[in-house]
């Protein structure tokens, strides 16, 4: 396997304008390749790209990553990504792209992965998606034949509201209680156990666990502190 040279070409990509703006995706993929260079101190970043187009065209519509190649020929450079997704969703052209023998590719999340392998998991990712594409319009198509109204809410953010509504409203219901066992020392485990031996159920009518006490606590207020 050839090991990637020491200067780093770094190619971030959105899809779009409104995500370059706000910084969507980025962040991420910035974690990604700090964590990656982290593990190389004798690398040296050369450029840093940010690209906003589509990851399912081709090269000659992507005047950005065209650039990053050539300047990675230029200076005996690899091109660095976060996820191989970010260089390109289309496996085909993926395969393209490392069957260039003049660059090499990098990926932070597969560092040890050459441009062979890259093109191996590009190829599995499409299969994937593929296959969970056509499972969810199967799952689709037999719940419209069983009746089912498929879509979003006319209203959603009048349902989004009325679920808040509903899960602030419960949890004001026990809040008392549990902040009293919490105030106590009592640890989730055992709240549940308590809540669970009286016969109070959740919301949905099932028994409590810890992740269900934790968001009690979290929508209501610690009575001892308002207290104070």
């Amino acid at each position: 396997m050839t090991v990637p040279s020491g200067r780093f070409v770094i190619l971030k990509r959105v899809s779009t304008q409104k995500q370059g703006a706000d910084g969507l995706g980025i962040s991420a993929q910035q974690r990604d390749i700090e964590l990656f260079l982290q593990q190389r101190p004798d690398a040296k970043v050369v450029r840093e790209f940010i690209e906003v187009e589509s990851g399912g065209k081709e090269l000659h519509e992507r005047p950005v990553l065209q650039e990053a190649i050539e300047l990675c020929k230029k200076t005996n450079s690899t091109l660095l990504v976060a996820k191989l997704s970010r260089l390109t969703r289309d496996a085909a052209f993926a395969l393209t792209l490392m069957k260039d023998n003049s660059i090499q590719f990098c990926v932070a999340s597969m560092p040890s992965a050459d441009n062979f392998q890259l093109g191996i998991y590009a190829l599995l990712n499409q299969q994937e998606r593929e296959q969970v594409s056509s499972r969810t319009k199967a799952a689709l198509a037999a719940a419209k034949a069983r009746g089912v109204k498929l879509g979003n809410p006319k209203n959603l953010e009048n349902w989004n509201r009325t679920r808040k509504q509903a899960a602030r409203k419960f949890a004001d219901q026990h809040s008392n209680l549990i902040w009293s066992l919490r105030n106590k020392g009592r640890t989730l485990r055992e709240i549940c156990e308590v809540l669970n031996n009286a016969g109070i159920t959740t919301a949905k009518g099932g028994v409590f666990h810890p992740v269900q006490v934790t968001r009690i606590l979290r929508r209501s207020p610690n009575p001892a502190l308002a207290d104070a």
